[in-house]
């Protein structure tokens, strides 16, 4: 049997943005990309949308055009687009309480949480104190809601911030049942007011109709050294993070989203999948004010919401020190004297969607070949090359001539007295 020879990476690149293919390529000759697919707005346009390799490796099938990834926890952006969509139709508002909207949410010591304080993980909501199934939301919805509500925080509401990997989609859904007049889930208004409307292919929770499009997820082994060393020097509370990371129960292995009935879930923590040209569109509209082809997603007021750092420092959950808007992952950005926070979110594995309204733009990237914690293990992360080239590209394009610095934590910003945190713009 001859050696099976594997397409070269292609897809559309405007003008201007061919260096990005390029190092695309090259992450492949490499043996660095495996299977993955990467794109980007720009002004209101697609500029790139491009893939390669295998979708499926047991079958050796191509990645295609339309080939849709598992976004994992970038599925929380959605999340956040959609509460801010509701908030901006005066549903709900980011400073009123929970249980103002879902009265049962007033149990142990959770009566004055508000929208904002979950949105920004410090609700201390971090897990369930009880196990429970994802596949509740679909078969035993009233048990999830009363295990939800009877849920005592893990600390006390807004002195601390912990990231919410499971749990956080599931309260967000339960807030919206409550406030549409519809009664539909996060998912469903998700689908019906934000992914419908403006073309967006994405889907929280994908119907079986579409599986044959999705990749197979390959989990890769995680070197053990690497891990006993995070393990060692963790700053977080490591129970929390154990019993956050072990739920929910039926999750019980990362393979397990290769199954139809459980990708079918409509999980707005972690249940996205869509093309990486679907995300980059969302990221590009909320990245250009909002509009598009005389549509209004958000206002530029909401963006500018979602774009406002509320926690940061040590995270509870997790040990590291990412920045949290309101249901946003912050990624500060230094360029000289000018600063800023690109938004968006990323998930389990080196997903990424991620909005720059500086430059007006948005990118996303999605790979069926995954490792956990890539940060933490300080493992090269594969869409960064692709994001620092493109921003290389636009400065190119917009006559910019200055390093541009993308930082995870403010940390990195006060350690290199970039900027103080207070001078960076929304």
């Amino acid at each position: 049997m001859s050696k099976l020879k594997f397409p070269k990476p292609t897809g559309f690149v405007a003008s201007g943005f061919e260096k990005v293919l390029q190092v695309f390529c090259d992450n492949y000759e490499s043996g660095l990309e495996k299977g993955s697919s990467f794109a980007a707005y720009y002004k209101g346009e697609p500029v790139i949308h491009i893939w390669g390799g295998l979708a499926d490796w047991q079958v050796k099938r191509a990645w295609k055009k339309d080939t849709m990834g598992f976004f994992h926890s970038t599925t929380k952006f959605m999340a956040a687009i959609t509460i801010a969509h509701l908030v901006e139709s005066d549903v709900l508002k980011y400073e009123e309480k929970v249980s103002k909207y879902w009265p049962e949410f007033a149990q142990n010591g959770k009566e004055n949480i508000t929208i904002e304080q979950l949105l920004s993980y410090r609700a201390g909501l971090a897990a369930l104190s009880d196990d429970f199934c994802f596949s509740w939301i679909r078969d035993d919805p009233q048990r999830l809601h009363n295990l939800l509500a009877q849920q005592k925080p893990f600390w006390p509401p807004d002195t601390a911030y912990g990231y919410h990997p499971m749990t956080m989609g599931l309260y967000l859904n339960e807030i919206v049942k409550k406030v549409d007049k519809k009664a539909r889930t996060l998912s469903q208004y998700f689908h019906d007011e934000i992914a419908e409307p403006f073309g967006i292919e994405f889907y929280i929770g994908l119907p079986k109709s579409f599986y044959h499009r999705v990749p197979r997820l390959e989990p890769m082994k995680v070197d053990l050294e690497k891990l006993t060393e995070i393990l060692n020097s963790f700053r977080g509370d490591v129970e929390l993070n154990r019993l956050a990371f072990s739920q929910p129960k039926d999750w019980f292995s990362a393979r397990i989203l290769n199954d139809p009935d459980f990708l079918e879930l409509p999980i707005p923590s972690s249940h996205g999948v869509g093309t990486a040209l679907g995300v980059a569109k969302l990221m590009g509209i909320v990245a250009n004010g909002g509009q598009h082809e005389g549509k209004v997603m958000l206002s530029p007021q909401s963006i500018t919401r979602l774009q406002m750092p509320m926690s940061h420092g040590i995270d509870l959950t997790t040990g590291y020190g990412h920045v949290y808007g309101r249901g946003t992952v912050l990624m500060p950005i230094v360029e000289g004297e000018k600063s800023w926070f690109m938004f968006g979110h990323t998930g389990y594995g080196e997903q990424i969607g991620a909005a720059d309204s500086h430059y007006r733009t948005g990118f996303a990237y999605t790979t069926n070949r995954v490792y956990p914690s890539m940060d933490q293990l300080k493992m090269e992360i594969k869409w960064k090359p692709l994001a620092v080239t493109l921003f290389k590209c636009i400065h190119k394009l917009e006559n910019v001539e200055i390093e541009r610095k993308m930082l995870d934590t403010m940390e990195e910003v006060e350690k290199g007295k970039e900027v103080s945190f207070s001078r960076m713009q929304l």
